[in-house]
């Protein structure tokens, strides 16, 4: 996987959010829809509240909700606000010296670049609201 499994879950849980917007989302529900173990869950929503991405309301009645529109958060914006951009400047074969490489770099490591640079567009690209349609598919499919 090309980033965490914080990023991913985040991912899941913010295209869970935006299919449901106009309402409070529990941890609870969205860990079992989208079968992420809720104290993880519970971590990465909070820090997404503390991040100002979500409104974050205590109590029986409370829950979780996109603060920002869907249409503006990229995957880009999710793997910066959970810190783990520098991930992908890591080279293939040696991730602590790839600046080493710079002046007599591996026989990938120019090949790897360009890859590394398509990922990231793809991330910048693509965003919260991209991932509704892939949210709903996989809802009706459980729901039937």
């Amino acid at each position: 996987m090309i980033y965490s499994d914080t990023v991913r879950y985040a991912l899941m849980a913010l295209s869970y959010l935006a299919t449901n917007r106009g309402r409070l989302v529990k941890a609870d529900e969205i860990a079992k829809n989208q079968n992420i173990p809720k104290p993880f869950l519970s971590k990465i929503l909070h820090e997404l509240s503390r991040r100002d991405v979500l409104t974050s309301v205590k109590g029986p009645k409370g829950g979780f909700s996109l603060k920002v529109n869907p249409s503006e958060l990229t995957m880009w914006d999710v793997v910066v606000l959970l810190g783990e951009e520098n991930k992908f400047n890591a080279c293939v074969l040696m991730p602590d010296k790839c600046e080493e490489y710079e002046t007599n770099p591996c026989s990938i490591h120019h090949r790897w670049e360009k890859l590394k640079k398509k990922i990231v567009e793809f991330l910048k690209e693509t965003t919260i609201e991209d991932l509704i349609d892939v949210e709903a598919r996989h809802l009706s499919q459980i729901l039937s």
